[in-house]
């Protein structure tokens, strides 16, 4: 043991560890009493984490000592190469992990005690030495401590061993976390060091690149030719290995120009580094207002449609309870933020949030009040509600808190006759998507009640005689009518009888536009006086060409009523089963309105009625047979829009009619239909055409209606691989 001196050597007590193991080792030689000091606090690190604390101030002490005593260099020394014996060790021995460690927490408690903080780390078991240095004295000594220590493992950042290399940048990364400021030199050479290892052959030493330049973020210079964040991003998007750019996405921080570049990874490869952004990047980011709509509407559609189950419930998990208690537990503010009247994912969010959370469920209501003063998201919310009890099969939860069939049918009346009225642009709008979402609800009510029933049919059935009906509420509209209305052809009956109604209003067009050009001419005739006669050629002049507007505007709106007639007709025959031609008012409706569609001058129409066509030959075989030279037609002579068309009816006939179709002796060779696709997918330019083919292909192939698969197979592939980049997999 060292013995007792003056004051200015005051002894250190043998709990503190200086008690030598080598025999060699006398009071005259305290060098080698430091060094064993340290020798013994570094093994007794390698055993537990829990002594590291203690074991930290009694190497505090041995320093301090040993500054005092003009042995600070050889501290440092002696610390570095005992270091030096954990360099060499892999990666999965337990002792070197402990030492790291150990080095990481001594610097960050000397850090402390440099601050000031050292009174609040006494250990009451233990002997403490009064510190009687400076402070400016023991920050000094710190400094230089952890510049020594900085500076001698940066020595081996270029190691030809993976394992020094690993372990250096290990070392460095868990020291600079610990350190306060450093110089600008060494500054600089830990980003050139820590930037060279971001391309490191092992990706184990890229990680720890990551992890020391992720500490040095927010020091970037406008110097500088690459910046940490510009360095860190690069590796985010860029590296091959997985625990790196999952590595770069926790450490990274979260500002304007980072978080798109987080957000996208989850569309990673790597499920963990998928499933990291909800369960971490999300909550650091922390309000989710904070994102752009269309960011948010991406991540949740990201999330809910993911392939893995584990990253799908840790979206669950996000929306249901961190977007959640943003908003205080306010669903109507969520959906808000959500802008449901044009998101696509807001449904699913909303079906995922009922089952993630039942107590939900519980506490919704849907007073009168609510009905009476309806906004995009309350009826979006009362849809989803309804649409959730259905499915879940929750019918006495449905009946309990929503209104009964007749009054909703008023309600639909109600904002029907609101859209009627309003002429402004921009509420015109929600008021389509309230009258929508109330279609959508009476489809998940029980019809069993006849004067709901009846009450729900009359409106309904009102609704589809109007001209600028929306697409979308069309679609809603006619499948609620095909469910009140109890046989099929009831149903097609009604939707003939509105296609008629609205196809009558262009005869009566005509004959206005005719009685006007008649009284036009009569008036005409009974002037003949000579002023009148004077302004006559100036008068024709200006009459012809408001008779070419009229003529053009007449033209215009029997266009659009046409292609409202066979929106609805589409929208029927998506919903009827049956045999066409055991249904007259079908037949009625293929004569009178499809084919005439399809001998159209016009586009818009001609394709309408093709779609159509295409619907009636899925009903009826032999009408298949006779039309799909047509649509071979269309593909062959059409544009991309046409083309796309006729690929998904011919594949559509064909899944539904079987090889019957083919193998029919009036029916067309399978290899003539082959070639059509192979056509589309190898000799289109268009992405489009290309896509349809392909998906067209190989859902004949499962379907077994092509069984000549090597070619079809080896020109998907082909298509897939080159396409990578433009195709979206779910």
């Amino acid at each position: 043991m060292v013995a007792k001196s003056s004051h200015q050597r005051a002894s250190m007590p043998e709990d503190v560890g200086l008690r030598s193991r080598d025999s060699n080792v006398t009071a005259k030689d305290p060098s080698s009493t430091f060094a064993a000091a340290i020798s013994h606090i570094f093994q007794d690190a390698q055993r537990s984490l829990t002594s590291h604390r203690k074991l930290c101030i009694k190497l505090r002490i041995v320093q301090q000592q040993a500054s005092a005593r003009g042995y600070e260099d050889e501290f440092n020394r002696k610390f570095t190469s005992l270091l030096n014996r954990v360099l060499p060790i892999k990666k999965s021995e337990p002792a070197a992990e402990k030492i790291v460690k150990f080095c990481s927490q001594f610097v960050e408690y000397i850090n402390l005690q440099a601050r000031g903080g050292h009174e609040n780390d006494r250990d009451s078991d233990t002997d403490m030495m009064d510190v009687d240095d400076e402070a400016e004295s023991a920050s000094t000594t710190d400094s230089r401590f952890v510049e020594f220590l900085l500076q001698h493992l940066l020595k081996g950042i270029d190691a030809k061993s993976k394992v020094v290399r690993y372990r250096v940048c290990q070392l460095l990364a868990s020291v600079v976390q610990s350190v306060g400021e450093i110089d600008d030199d060494l500054f600089q050479e830990l980003r050139s060091a820590f930037a060279r290892r971001l391309h490191d052959k092992e990706s184990s030493v890229r990680v720890q690149a990551v992890i020391g330049l992720s500490r040095l973020q927010g020091t970037d210079d406008e110097d500088e030719p690459e910046p940490i964040t510009e360095l860190l991003l690069n590796s985010l998007q860029h590296d091959s290995k997985a625990d790196v750019r999952k590595a770069v996405l926790l450490n990274l921080d979260r500002s304007n120009i980072t978080t798109p570049y987080a957000l996208e990874r989850a569309r990673d490869v790597d499920t963990s580094t998928r499933r990291c952004v909800y369960a971490r990047v999300l909550s650091d980011i922390g309000d989710f207002r904070l994102l752009s709509i269309g960011m948010r509407e991406k991540v949740l559609s990201w999330g809910l449609n993911d392939r893995d189950a584990s990253v799908r419930n840790a979206a669950v998990k996000a929306f249901a309870t961190g977007w959640l208690e943003n908003t205080g537990n306010d669903i109507l503010e969520l959906l808000e933020r959500l802008d449901v009247l044009n998101s696509n994912v807001a449904e699913q969010a909303m079906k995922e949030l009922f089952r993630y959370r039942p107590d939900l469920m519980k506490n919704l209501r849907f007073p009168d009040t609510l009905w009476e003063n309806l906004t995009a998201e309350t009826v979006f919310l009362a849809r989803s509600f309804a649409a959730y009890c259905r499915e879940t099969g929750m019918e006495d939860v449905l009946e309990d808190k929503m209104p009964e069939v007749t009054k909703i049918g008023f309600y639909i009346e109600k904002y029907s006759e609101f859209l009627k009225a309003d002429d402004n642009a921009a509420t015109t709008v929600e008021q389509e998507f309230i009258l929508e979402q109330l279609i959508s609800i009476t489809s998940n009510m029980d019809f069993s009640d006849e004067t709901g029933r009846r009450k729900i049919f009359n409106v309904i059935r009102d609704i589809l005689s109007e001209k600028t009906l929306p697409e979308t509420i069309t679609e809603h509209a006619v499948s609620v009518l095909r469910k009140v209305c109890i046989r099929e052809r009831d149903f097609c009956q009604v939707i003939i009888e509105a296609i008629s109604d609205m196809h009558d209003q262009i005869g009566s067009e005509k004959v206005d536009v005719k009685d006007a050009d008649d009284s036009f001419h009569s008036a005409l005739s009974v002037v003949d006086s000579p002023a009148s006669v004077a302004s006559t050629g100036s008068r024709r002049r200006s009459d012809t060409g408001s008779r070419r507007s009229s003529t053009e505007e007449r033209v215009l709106r029997e266009v659009m009523i046409n292609l409202k007639c066979l929106h609805i007709a589409q929208c029927m025959l998506q919903n009827i089963e049956g045999a066409l031609k055991d249904n007259l008012a079908l037949m009625s409706m293929l004569e009178d309105l499809v084919i005439p569609s399809v001998r159209s001058h016009e586009a818009p129409v001609r394709e309408g009625g093709l779609r159509c066509l295409g619907l009636c030959c899925l009903l009826d075989k032999e009408l298949s047979l006779e039309n799909i030279v047509l649509f071979m037609h269309c593909f062959n002579k059409g544009h991309n829009a046409v083309q796309v068309e006729a690929l998904q009816i011919i594949c559509d006939i064909l899944i539904s009619h079987g090889r019957a179709l083919l193998d029919d002796e009036n029916g067309i060779d399978s290899v003539i239909i082959q070639k059509m696709f192979l056509k589309g997918l190898n000799k289109c330019d268009s992405f489009e055409v290309q896509f349809a083919a392909a998906l067209s292909l190989s859902k004949l192939l499962m379907a077994e209606v092509i069984t000549d698969d090597q070619e079809i197979a080896t020109a998907i592939s082909d298509f897939v691989s080159e396409n990578k980049a433009r195709l979206k997999w779910n």
